[in-house]
């Protein structure tokens, strides 16, 4: 995983909710790593992008299908 700068104006903010046992996995990778928690859901979200732009991408197509069958 890469080094993630912190935020700055070109970047937003976001807050999550984790589970304990999220949060423990987190703190586990992070004493491995030497990366904060936000540097490593930072970059497994960049790595994911492309796959959840593909799954929204298809949900969004799959409702239009949808519209267009109930229009019929």
């Amino acid at each position: 995983m890469q080094k993630h700068e912190p935020s700055t104006p070109d970047r937003s903010r976001l807050s999550v909710e984790l589970s304990p046992v999220i949060s423990s996995h987190l703190d586990h990778i992070s004493e491995i790593t030497g990366q904060s928690k936000a540097a490593i859901v930072a970059a497994c979200l960049v790595e994911a992008l492309p796959e959840l732009l593909a799954r929204a991408d298809g949900l969004k197509k799959r409702h239009q299908e949808l519209n267009q069958a109930k229009k019929r």
